[in-house]
């Protein structure tokens, strides 16, 4: 009751779910009909920064364009790796989502859809240019806080100048020696430059174990979603640098 009179004073509406706590009306749609929307990064020529409705280092909703400015809690469910690669002009050409076989491609790329992905050109390091066709680090997540808990899942996808970001966090949640979505972290970013450019470049610290109720919550869409088809919407994220990268990185086994 306390929380429904602080809502009226301050002109907030309570979320309405009439359905047993889940929302109506999407009953004949299941998870192939709708992509999780992805935790997009800002770069300088993100859409969202040159409209002006966001600055390089923040993090949007990448279909809701809902800016959560520069820093996001969330609790990550579990990881995958798919692959993608981007052209200048065309936006996503091919894709992998199990970095095992093409599973979507157009134009000149359609000829190598359920291809392994070993066999595709540019899937591999040339010298010290990374890969065209490159691994993404997939995090399903909830953003961490009571007012977005019941939000569903959005997906942290890592690439390019990300992959380093990606391996410390594989590695600090694998090493911390209990389910992925039981701790709560956080993502930051930092400006960093070189001679092509100004871009940002994320990283994750951790921040608390997940109280019971998060804890709950995780492991109910893990549940649900774990070995799932999940697609996510995945776009290109303008880097002033599209070919900076870290080292060649390698592969996390247990």
């Amino acid at each position: 009751m306390a929380k429904e009179l602080e809502e009226k004073k301050s002109g907030a509406v309570a979320t309405r779910l009439s359905n047993a706590g889940r929302p109506a009306g999407f009953d004949d749609f299941d998870k192939d009909d709708y992509k999780i929307p992805r935790l997009a990064l800002l770069q300088a020529m993100s859409e969202i920064v040159t409209d002006g409705k966001g600055k390089m280092g923040e993090f949007a909703n990448s279909i809701t364009k809902e800016n959560y400015g520069d820093a996001v809690e969330f609790i990550p469910l579990y990881g995958f790796k798919s692959r993608a690669q981007f052209e200048a002009g065309e936006g996503l050409v091919m894709m992998s989502r199990d970095n095992k076989t093409v599973t979507f491609a157009t134009g000149q790329y359609e000829k190598y859809i359920g291809a392994p992905v070993d066999e595709v050109p540019g899937a591999d390091w040339e010298g010290k240019e990374p890969p065209k066709f490159g691994v993404v680090y997939n995090f399903p997540c909830l953003l961490s806080g009571e007012d977005k808990l019941t939000l569903p899942p959005m997906a942290l996808s890592l690439m390019r100048t990300a992959s380093k970001a990606a391996k410390d966090f594989i590695s600090m949640t694998r090493y911390a020696n209990e389910d992925m979505f039981a701790r709560v972290y956080c993502i930051k970013t930092r400006i960093e430059k070189n001679d092509k450019g100004t871009f940002a470049v994320p990283y994750i610290e951790f921040v608390r174990r997940c109280t019971d109720e998060e804890y709950e919550v995780g492991r109910r869409w893990f549940q649900e979603l774990y070995k799932k088809s999940v697609e996510v919407d995945l776009q290109e994220e303008p880097l002033a640098d599209t070919k900076a990268a870290e080292e060649e990185p390698e592969e996390f086994t247990e």
